[in-house]
Order: C-alpha cells, then structure tokens, then sequence
C-alpha cells in the first residue's frame, strides 16, 4: 500500500507540472491567473478515480455471504 501511495504522488507531481503553460514575457504570473484556470475538475476527477480503483479493489468481489444455500437439482429421464 505505501507503494501505492507513493507512485500516486509522485504521477500527480509530474502530471502537475506536465500541465503548466510557460510564462509569456511582459505579462505578470500572479496567482489570480493560476486561480482561473479551471483545472479543479481534474484534481476532483482523480481524486475520485483514486478513490473508485481502491474501493473496487477492496470490496471482494463478493455482495453478500454465501451462507447455507440450498441447491435443489430434478433430473428427467427421456423414454
């Protein structure tokens, strides 16, 4: 799991800065420009997807437990 977590941040560092738009000269880089660029849904939508991948693979792949079933089998013979 620590592995895990650490291949997550470090993709999300790379990630991070693979999306960066390089500064253009005479325009100021302040933080109002960073604010505005609406990339919120893609840190929300990973971080959901995060959170989906490690739900579905913890769950088991089981709803409920199997408990005592009763398995009923008729066999027909053909004359």
């Amino acid at each position: 799991m620590r592995n895990f977590g650490t291949l997550v941040i470090v993709i999300s560092m790379v990630a991070s800065s693979a999306w960066a738009e390089p500064l253009t000269a005479g325009k100021p880089a302040g933080v109002k420009s960073a604010q505005i660029s609406g990339k919120e849904w893609l840190v929300f939508g990973g971080i959901g997807a995060v959170a989906a991948g490690v739900l579905i693979a913890t769950s088991g792949g089981r709803s409920s437990n199997p408990g005592n079933q009763t398995v009923t089998v008729v066999t027909t013979t053909a004359t």
